[in-house]
């Protein structure tokens, strides 16, 4: 009878969802420490976090009143799911990634028109893919090729990001994907760390091997006269192949150390965790990537496990820096970074089943903490840290309450970007194929213009209800026409951009981006393009609010709409003295819609 008892309850314990061990592992500590758990948090809160969270942007009124109505006891967990399937979930964690990858489409950067555009849209497809973390990387490391070749577009952009410099290339990917800082040592013996000198070059002899070259391939096997006009036809394919490397690493001129002379040519080999060399049937960063990406590997599930665990809760599960740990590096809660990590490993790196898990949670569903966290401070994970938006968050919500989905925005046509197809519809040529009306050059052109068309239509049926002069009109289709989701502008956005001025990185460095607040931000709210864009009386928000018939419903409309909340009684008494537009413009300006609660 003992055993069977034991048999049920172990089928009991395996049974469990996993987020029932996160909570568990969270309650334990917070008891231990006598923290007491926040409620739950209420309907609206969990719905403008999930949002948020999971597509990076406010729900809009159609989508809150939904959910809000909805009397299904499931809601909260099929929403997450719902949100995590859809196609605004790349659109949104592109942004994560892009910022750790530094990637960028800017040309100074990458040398060549194509390369910046392809990285991304290589990272956009991946995630709406939802390549598992593990093959991620070892795409992104281990592949070797040309830029118009999909599949190696993610690791000839990542090796072209430092052309010319391959080992600060190896040390950025040793942050990003390790944790693990490894720079200091490229000139000397690591002052705090245990890395010496040679265990830099002995790691990095890997990823030397592997070459970011300005020319194709086809242009290095070309011999003779002819080599000059083949010079000038493949300069548009400039800076788009990564080769095999076949020079040795050798020390530098001046190394000092007793364990080897200077100049010695470096064998590959690890530093740390599994002692591995080159395979001589594998490229060299085949060998490196399957060794990184290995779940034994002491540290390449622990740091994404953290920096996933950061963009939900506000704070990692180390203390910071991540980028920088330690083998003595201990987390806050040490049981639940274990319960996490194995989470992570069972589902073979599947990063939308991790954050589903945790955003399923009890802990991740609590009102938020509202007092300040302080980088070093201990941490209980009891709720997540009221934070403020991000650049892009904020930037997405003002395109919902513009465009909403009026507006069909392609991101992408067969590999081409919609900015790039609308660059050629100016063209001579494209502008050629607009007025002959059906004989597409391709089929990219040829979906957008139906697009284009089904949008004026959309837009005419619009200006027919004289719901404002004219010239009101024209000012919100001429915003109206610029809007798109910010991971389908240029990467990053130019300065002077709202979206540079609300903190975006400018891709320099790794994981660049901030949440500051600032005066030039201030302005923007309150005078912007986009804000007039929002109280302007075509906005899809104020023409779905002229809809509800009475003023009290439509300023419980307004609230929900952009704060996903509802007024309160002193709120809804003082917005009855004010226009729809005045309410819009002081909603904006509120630390309601700047913070994710």
């Amino acid at each position: 009878m003992r055993n069977l008892c034991e048999l049920f309850f172990l089928i009991f314990l395996f049974s469990l969802p996993v987020e029932a061990g996160i909570d568990e592992k969270i309650a334990d500590d917070c008891s231990a420490h006598q923290i007491e758990l926040p409620p739950a948090a209420s309907e609206t809160t969990f719905l403008r976090r999930v949002y948020f969270t999971a597509i990076g942007r406010a729900p809009t009124l159609t989508e809150a009143n939904r959910f809000l109505s909805s009397t299904d006891p499931e809601k909260r967990p099929r929403l997450i799911d719902s949100l995590l399937d859809s196609e605004g979930y790349a659109k949104h964690w592109f942004h994560f990634w892009a910022d750790l990858l530094r990637i960028s489409t800017d040309l100074e950067i990458t040398r060549s028109g194509i390369t910046g555009q392809a990285y991304s849209q290589w990272l956009l497809d991946s995630l709406e893919e939802n390549i598992p973390y593990d093959q991620f990387v070892r795409n992104l490391l281990s592949r070797q090729g040309n830029i118009w070749e999909k599949e190696n577009a993610g690791a000839v952009g990542f090796y072209l990001r430092d052309f010319g410099m391959p080992l600060e290339n190896f040390s950025g990917l040793m942050q990003v994907f390790a944790g693990t800082r490894m720079e200091c040592a490229q000139c000397h013996n690591h002052p705090f760390d245990q890395w010496t000198q040679k265990d830099f070059y002995e790691m990095a002899a890997f990823a030397y091997k592997v070459r970011a070259s300005k020319y194709p391939d086809i242009y290095l096997q070309i011999k003779g006269p002819e080599k000059s006009d083949i010079n000038r036809l493949t300069i548009p394919m400039r800076f788009g192949t990564v080769t095999s490397w076949k020079h040795p690493l050798r020390l530098p001129h001046d190394y000092q150390y007793t364990d080897a002379e200077p100049l010695t040519e470096i064998a590959a080999s690890t530093a740390f965790g599994e002692s591995v060399r080159v395979n001589p049937a594998e490229l060299p960063m085949e060998t490196f990537a399957n060794w990184l990406t290995s779940p034994a590997n002491p540290r390449f599930t622990r740091v994404i496990v953290n920096r996933l665990w950061e963009q939900l809760f506000g704070a990692g599960l180390v203390p910071p820096p991540l980028d920088d740990l330690r083998d003595e590096t201990v987390a806050y809660n040490p049981a639940l970074e274990s319960e996490l990590i194995e989470t992570m490993r069972t589902n073979h790196y599947d990063v939308k089943q991790f954050l589903s898990t945790v955003m399923k949670s009890k802990a991740w569903q609590r009102e938020p903490l509202t007092r300040s966290y302080s980088p070093g401070d201990q941490v209980y994970f009891e709720a997540p840290f009221l934070r403020r938006l991000s650049a892009e968050q904020i930037w997405d919500t003002f395109v919902t309450l513009i465009v909403d989905d009026l507006r069909i925005r392609a991101s992408k046509f067969d590999g081409k970007s919609t900015e790039s197809v609308e660059a050629w519809l100016r063209t001579s040529e494209g502008r050629e194929f607009a007025r002959r009306r059906g004989r597409a050059p391709c089929p990219e052109a040829a979906e957008l213009l139906a697009r284009r068309k089904s949008m004026r239509s959309a837009l005419d049926k619009i200006r027919s209800e004289e719901i404002g002069p004219k010239k009101t009109f024209l000012q919100w289709k001429s915003s109206h026409a610029k809007l798109y989701r910010a991971s389908e502008l240029s990467s990053p956005a130019p300065r002077g951009h709202f979206l540079r001025t609300f903190g975006q990185s400018d891709r320099q460095s790794i994981a660049n981006a901030n949440r500051n607040a600032s005066i030039p931000q201030s302005l923007a709210i309150h005078n912007g393009e986009l804000a007039e864009a929002v109280m302007n009386p075509y906005s899809a928000l104020l023409r779905k609010i002229r809809s509800i018939p009475g003023k009290g419903d439509q300023i419980e409309a307004l609230f929900l709409g952009i704060l996903t909340r509802a007024p309160t009684e002193r709120e809804a008494n003082s917005a009855k003295e004010e226009s729809l537009e005045e309410i819009v413009g002081a909603l904006l300006a509120t630390a309601d819609f700047l913070f994710l609660r």
